[in-house]
């Protein structure tokens, strides 16, 4: 069974592929408009329900996907472990979905038909969700981080750039 991680890999190889990154994302993202329209992007979106999908495990750059996978790795495997494999691939997924939904709800409510037509790519909302688990599950664990105070304070007092 694939884990979230290797799935989105394997998507991100085939968005590096030809057309390219921006082509795969117009052509293949989620786009809240295809779902109640209109969709005025000036492409035919894939259906609803295939964008969901697609667009969960596409991602825009490489600091888009490096970031998303960062969180992954360090939140990820431990709810993996408390969950199990197949539990935690289906929690991912429901937290995709949600996610989406959700920011489908927002667009229309909030943003109109114009941003309904701007593709929604992603695995933000699927960590998030693996993120809230993470907290629930375990409420004592302790996250230790490097904060690198130097590079910070030079780039705060504009000597570095």
């Amino acid at each position: 069974m694939p884990s979230p991680a290797a799935a989105t890999a394997l998507v991100w190889s085939w968005e590096l592929s030809k057309p390219g990154v921006t082509v795969h994302v117009f052509r293949d993202g989620y786009y809240p408009g295809a779902l109640h329209g209109p969709c005025s992007a000036g492409v035919d979106p894939v259906p609803w329900w295939q964008g969901v999908f697609s667009g969960m495990f596409m991602h825009a750059s490489w600091q888009h996907i490096l970031g998303n996978m960062l969180f992954l790795w360090i939140f990820g495997n431990n709810v993996e472990d408390a969950l199990g494999h197949l539990r935690f691939l289906v929690w991912y997924v429901a937290a995709g979905i949600a996610a989406m939904a959700a920011q489908t709800a927002g667009t229309f409510e909030f943003a109109g038909v114009h941003a309904a037509s701007v593709p929604n790519i992603g695995a933000s909302g699927a960590i998030a969700g693996v993120l809230g688990a993470y907290f629930v599950l375990l409420p004592r664990a302790r996250v230790l981080t490097l904060i690198f105070f130097p590079l910070a304070a030079a780039r705060y007092r504009g000597l570095s750039r």
